[in-house]
């Protein structure tokens, strides 16, 4: 959403304002002669608007769509990330941001620059696009300037970058720097569960940091929010993390960042029913442990009677440890993460509309609501309360 602010000049420097006004006017008028008379016989090209023309390359796995052209091509067109622009095919036009990463809510369409993407990608923030907007792979794309950095202030907040190398982040801990730390909002007992990023993968040079945390707290039942079964038999694991694996102590159930769709929360709900007749300490990771793992955190805090700052403080230390965001010196960033990120995952779960009411809920009682209408019964959810508060 854009936001504009004017402002009246007081009575009092009207004349100033009246005289400054004559001046500008008087060269202005110099100045257009001076350049008239400089161009005489050569005339000036009329500007013309940012515009890039291409195809639907093909379609990535999450259901976005590729164009033939990359972020260097939009750059040589006048495109910059933080632009709002307008895409166009097939006579259907989408006014979007465009960004370098997914900085919109779930669902939200966007044209998005992804560092890893070999070229530009228009889709629906953790949906993809719906059906109707696939399989028009060679179709034709216009795309064409909106507002001129209409959206750079979010572009700004959300593009933070980490880094993988141990040696950046001399003043973490290893645990802080491998995102790994007990989550104990509200009612949840201390050393029950945690949260982190992955130990089984060492994309982001911080399984083995990770495995010796787990190792540490005697880590009982992995949740694993990201890996297949394929994917786990592919990874050299760090000791304890191949221990926990090759012992099955790890429960799969990899998803999209998406809390809010269905498939989503019936993978979720499944797994959530069997944790109680694992062995604690529990934890729940995906890739980064931010995301997904912040999702079911914050499920399972409010579960047992989180308070909504609670919740936004435990979301948060992860941007900490990532990129040493704080809601003291970095205050428009976190509630742009929490407004894009968290909010819409927690209105969805407390059934409500209106994202100003989210201190007000009793999460406790609308969690626990959910989760009797979508598949639990009291049984279950008792055992997991309980599970989780002992």
């Amino acid at each position: 959403m854009l936001y504009f602010q004017s402002r009246s000049l007081n009575p009092s420097a009207s004349s100033q304002t009246r005289w400054k006004s004559a001046f500008l006017f008087v060269l202005v008028s110099v100045l257009t002669l001076a350049t008239s008379c400089s161009n005489e016989g050569n005339p000036v090209e009329p500007f013309d608007e940012p515009v890039l023309k291409g195809v639907i390359s093909t379609y990535n796995e999450y259901d976005g769509a590729m164009f033939d052209f990359t972020k260097a091509d939009m750059e040589e067109a006048g495109f910059t990330v933080g632009d709002v622009i307008s895409i166009t095919f097939d006579d259907q036009t989408f006014v979007v941001p465009y960004y370098d990463g997914y900085y919109t809510r779930s669902g939200e369409y966007l044209t998005v620059a992804y560092p890893s993407y070999p070229s530009i990608c228009f889709t629906a923030s953790l949906t993809g696009l719906p059906e109707e907007l696939r399989g028009l792979e060679g179709h034709s794309v216009t795309v064409r300037m909106k507002e001129k950095g209409g959206c750079l202030g979010v572009q700004k907040a959300m593009s933070m970058q980490y880094s993988n190398d141990r040696n950046d982040y001399s003043t973490l801990s290893d645990a802080e720097y491998a995102n790994a730390r007990v989550a104990k909002a509200g009612h949840i007992a201390d050393g029950v569960l945690y949260r982190c990023s992955t130990p089984f993968t060492n994309l982001y040079n911080r399984a083995n940091y990770v495995s010796e945390y787990l190792e540490s707290v005697k880590a009982g039942t992995v949740l694993n929010l990201a890996d297949t079964e394929e994917m786990m038999q592919s990874y050299d694991m760090p000791s304890f993390s191949r221990t926990l694996w090759d012992g099955g102590n790890v429960i799969l159930c990899p998803l999209k960042a998406d809390p809010t769709a269905e498939d989503y929360n019936n993978r979720l709900i499944e797994v959530l029913k069997e944790l109680p007749s694992r062995p604690a300490p529990y934890v729940v990771h995906c890739m980064e442990g931010k995301d997904r793992t912040g999702y079911v955190c914050a499920l399972l805090e409010g579960l047992c009677g989180a308070t909504y700052e609670e919740i936004v403080a435990d979301y948060l230390v992860t941007y900490y440890n990532y990129y040493s965001v704080t809601p003291e010196k970095d205050r428009d960033a976190c509630n742009t993460l929490v407004s894009l990120r968290l909010n819409p995952c927690l209105m969805y779960y407390a059934g409500i509309s209106d994202e100003a009411q989210l201190p007000n809920v009793d999460y406790a009682k609308a969690f626990s609501d959910y989760l009797l209408s979508h598949g639990m019964n009291q049984q279950q959810l008792d055992a997991l309360i309980q599970a989780l508060r002992s």
